[in-house]
């Protein structure tokens, strides 16, 4: 993002004669739209009225690519979580896969433990 700002200060239009200052996004959508540029104060009605249509035109460009950056970021943090959540998922499943293992070994060995020492098998 450009560090010049993309609208006009309000304080700069508040002259009642006088050059007008407008900035090269506001020139530039003025153009893309095909209204004249104005170049003096006071404004014409319908200067006022395309100039104001061109500023919400630029601030709602601005909240769009704000928007489009914080889903953008909120997706990442979500997939960020994903990925976590499915690498310990995954260290779970082998934790309960050497467990069972273990378990079932244990149940494999117990009655020959308890024929070697004598005991009745206690399952």
């Amino acid at each position: 993002i450009s560090t010049s700002p993309l609208l006009t200060a309000p304080h700069k239009l508040q002259g009642t004669s006088g050059p007008l200052l407008l900035t090269e996004e506001e020139k530039r959508t003025l153009i893309a739209e095909g209204y004249p540029i104005p170049t003096k104060l006071p404004l014409t009605k319908a200067e006022e009225k395309a100039l104001k249509r061109v500023r919400r035109k630029i601030k709602n460009k601005i909240s769009a690519q704000e928007s489009r950056r914080k889903k953008k970021e909120y997706v990442e943090c979500l997939e960020k979580k994903v990925e976590t959540f499915t690498s310990e998922n995954n260290e779970l499943w082998k934790k309960v896969e050497t467990l069972e293992n273990a378990n079932s070994f244990s149940s494999g060995i117990q009655p020959l433990l308890c024929s070697l020492i004598g005991l009745e098998n206690p399952t």
